[in-house]
This record gives structure tokens, sequence and C-alpha cells, in this order.
């Protein structure tokens, strides 16, 4: 299920972006040029959350806030995917050794003859579900086996590890809404930093503070699309 944020949420959102953007920005004009920025300051502050309530809000309104299925929905899509590996009584079985983690579908490996099989056909669903395998403390040498052939097809970003378990987190999608939040948590204090330290160089030179402010956008949004290894 997915709801909409509406005008409200989003007028909202945009209202404390433009808050929190406005004052590292301002913090960053204050320091940069003493008592002399205090009134631009306050007026960019001011500009910054009347531009964000105006601009942002139609942006993030029309956006969505992503449901999640069910843990009985993801047991059962679990099982049936895997339903074509269970060995009968006493063996390895869906209906024993798949249930709901707390945050996911736990898959045991133990009792299995076919161990590689199953994280094969659970690794096709973890896009859409975070799947945890887990091993007993006799299983140690398979585990790392199993964790060896994980961390060559999926992004080590997304494997948590633990001596009992490893955990595939699902792929976190970059929506409108998380780029526009990210990007206005993170540009402002590198700007503001970016600005204070190269117009410290320059004994408050205002070319230098703007390419300072520039440099410090630009690392953001390196840092904003990067996606790690």
């Amino acid at each position: 299920m997915e709801e909409k944020v509406g005008f409200r949420r989003g007028l909202s959102a945009a209202s404390v972006l433009g808050l929190y953007a406005g004052f590292m920005l301002a913090v960053g004009i204050a320091m940069t040029y003493g008592n002399d920025g205090l009134i631009m300051a306050t007026m960019l502050w001011a500009l910054t959350i009347v531009v964000s309530a105006i601009f942002l809000t139609p942006l993030l309104a029309k956006g969505r806030k992503r449901g999640k299925s069910g843990a009985d929905e993801e047991v059962a899509a679990m099982r049936a995917a895997l339903e074509p590996y269970n060995e009968g009584v006493g063996g390895w079985r869906t209906l024993s050794h798949i249930r709901e983690g707390g945050h996911g579908v736990s898959v045991s490996l133990s009792d299995s003859e076919n161990p590689l099989l199953i994280m094969e056909k659970s690794l096709q669903m973890a896009d859409s579900i975070r799947v945890i395998f887990r091993f007993s403390k006799s299983e140690s040498s398979l585990r790392e086996r199993i964790l060896s052939i994980i961390e060559e097809r999926i992004s080590r970003t997304r494997i948590q590890r633990k001596t009992k378990t490893i955990t595939i987190l699902t792929p976190q999608l970059l929506d409108r809404g998380v780029i526009i939040t990210r990007t206005m948590m993170i540009c402002p204090p590198l700007m503001a930093l970016g600005a204070i330290g190269f117009s410290s160089i320059g004994n408050g030179d205002y070319i230098l503070a703007v390419a300072g402010a520039i440099a410090g956008l630009l690392l953001g949004i390196l840092v904003i699309t990067n996606k790690g290894s």
C-alpha cells in the first residue's frame, strides 16, 4: 500500500527543510562577514523558508509515502517460491524453516541438502523482501561459503553480517522526496563551511566565499548521489 503525502504534509516538510537550510546558510553568511552580514543573513534565512514553502511544497505533496507489505505476505511469498525445495518430514521444509524475522523473512538453511539452491532462489526475492539467512553454531563453514557467494553478487552495503545470520537488505530507492530532503539537509552545511573556509583565506573576499559555497554544493551532490560499492 502507498499513501499520498498531501498538501499539508508537503507544506510542513518544505517549511522545516527551509528553516534548517536557511539557518545553515545564514550562519555561513554571519561567520563570513561578521556584524556587517547579520541583516543579510536574516533576510537570506527568511527568504529560504518562503522559497522552500512555495517551490518544494508541490514537489513533496505529489510524492507518495511508501508502504510496505505485511510480514505474513512476505513469508507466504517466500514459502511459495521455495516450496519446490521441500525435503519431507525431518528435512528442510518451508513451513518449519521460513518464518517472520522481525524486520524481514528468516530462512534457516539448517538440515537442507541443497542450501545453495535455496540461497539462489531467496536472492531473487531480495530486491523486494529483506532476507535473513540463519545458521546453527555448527554450520560456520556453510555460513562462510554462503557469505562469499553473496558478496560476489550483492553490494556489500546491503549485507549485514552476524555470527549466526546474514541479512540482505532491500535496495534503497532515491525517489524525489528522498533526493530533495537529502539535498536540503546536506548541501547547506557544506556550502556554509566552504564559504567560511574559502573566505578566511582571502580575509572575507566575496568571490572566494561564493567559490567556497559552490565547492560545498558540488561536494554535497557527490555525497547524495554516491551509492557506495
